[in-house]
């Protein structure tokens, strides 16, 4: 049989042919469209890296100068708070030196302090009490008067 194969491959092409060789020297046109199909592939590929590496970058300078901006308050803080502590220090001296002058309440400063308690109770009742009438005048569609003084005003 292959001296018949061998005398056909003559008499067809002129000699012997070898078909394992000639085999993996055709052209297989689907692993070539797979083939470029995979060059696509990686060039999107590396520019969509390219895109995110300067993304990357760009993310990495501003959280850079955030943290520049961060430390630099920080610091500002701390200023503030060594100070803060030495002027609370700087209080507490001069408190302590007063010595007891300003210990206690004083009588004068309880009795005005109980005045300005009652008028406040009483200026927020007749705001109450003005509230209630004119949200009263408002349903009734009336006229809105003005308010009624009474005599503690005066004092």
């Amino acid at each position: 049989m292959e001296e018949t194969v061998s005398q056909l491959m003559i008499s067809k092409f002129g000699r012997v042919i070898n078909l394992e060789a000639l085999q993996t020297l055709s052209v297989n046109t689907t692993l070539e469209e797979l083939k470029i199909k995979k060059l696509r592939k990686e060039l999107s590929n590396v520019k969509e890296m390219k895109m995110w590496e300067e993304k990357i970058a760009q993310v990495r300078w501003e959280l850079m100068m955030k943290t520049k901006e961060h430390t630099k308050k920080l610091h500002q803080m701390n200023d503030l708070c060594i100070e803060k502590q030495q002027l609370d220090s700087r209080l507490n001296t001069l408190q302590n030196q007063q010595g007891n002058a300003f210990q206690g309440p004083r009588k004068a400063d309880t009795e005005a302090r109980a005045r300005v308690t009652e008028l406040i109770q009483v200026q927020a009742e007749r705001i109450q009490a003005l509230k209630e009438e004119i949200a009263l005048l408002r349903k009734k569609g009336g006229l809105l008067l003005p308010p009624i003084h009474h005599p503690q005003e005066n004092e």
